[in-house]
């Protein structure tokens, strides 16, 4: 897993003390390289202990050991291409700043995700009787689309996005079913609460969030993780929702690899064109 992927997902979460060190790691890794602990935390004005439990919060056992990882880490050593919108920028500035927000979510998300388990996804997908998929606000737009392409290769696939029927749907949910919950900041109540109620009744859970330590990442199965660096939560996060479609276009295929007999998705494309267009 690429350490500065990580570290933005973690952001977030991480104590006052250790979110100063992440941050000074974002914005100068090749600088952090060439520095010992005790620098470390002297330039960001922390304890030699706050910069140790931070490296152990990302997964490392010592600094000596994260700087040999940081230094391997291709996208830490280049330049940011994408930075926040500001009233100063231009019309060219913003629409580029859109497109490499974009390119840069989907680049961190490909290092962050655990690929043998994201295989391993696919694979109980597959096997599912049926797979629910659970969003509330942009995150339903994603659970929509997925529902969708699922069911184009004759998956029995539904998406609930009200809060009464996402319930209702969780709790009539089996062992031989899944449950995949959508939800960018990983803390949308209800749907972390439908994947619980899932979890308890023994079908598959699947997170797809962009924050590893989040509540919903704590009732999934298998968590799948998407990364759009922000220094806070939003409501609105644009760029995560292309990696999150990404993750699930991923998904779709692969169950499309499993199956042994899907539909003639030309032919269906052919009746749709004859449902939706009139010929002249």
């Amino acid at each position: 897993m690429a350490v500065v992927a990580k570290i933005k997902s973690l952001f977030p979460s991480l104590p006052n003390a250790e979110r100063k060190v992440a941050e000074h790691i974002l914005k100068s890794p090749q600088e952090v390289l060439f520095l010992s602990v005790y620098d470390m935390a002297e330039a960001v004005d922390v304890s030699v202990a706050s910069v140790s439990r931070f490296v152990r919060t990302i997964g490392f056992r010592n600094f000596k050991e994260f700087k040999v990882e940081l230094a391997q880490d291709a996208s830490s050593v280049a330049p940011e291409i994408y930075g926040a919108i500001s009233p100063e920028d231009t019309e060219r500035e913003i629409v580029a700043k859109v497109f490499r927000g974009n390119i840069q979510s989907l680049e961190d998300t490909l290092h962050i995700l655990d690929m043998d388990d994201f295989i391993a996804v696919a694979r109980k997908l597959s096997n599912a009787k049926r797979i629910v998929f659970f969003g509330i606000g942009g995150s339903a737009n994603v659970a929509r689309d997925a529902a969708l392409r699922f069911s184009l290769i004759d998956v029995q696939s539904e998406i609930y996005t009200d809060p009464l029927y996402i319930l209702i749907s969780a709790k009539r949910l089996h062992q031989e079913d899944a449950a995949v919950g959508i939800s960018h900041s990983g803390r949308s109540k209800i749907t972390v609460n439908a994947l619980q109620i899932a979890r308890e009744n023994g079908a598959l859970t699947v997170g797809i969030s962009n924050y590893m330590k989040s509540p919903l990442s704590s009732c999934s199965d298998h968590f799948l993780c998407t990364s759009f660096y922000e220094s806070k939560v939003k409501v609105a996060a644009l760029s995560s929702r292309l990696a999150q479609l990404c993750v699930v276009d991923a998904l779709y295929l692969l169950l499309a690899y499993y199956r042994k007999e899907i539909w003639d998705i030309e032919k269906l494309n052919r009746m749709t064109e004859k449902l939706l267009r009139i010929e002249g």
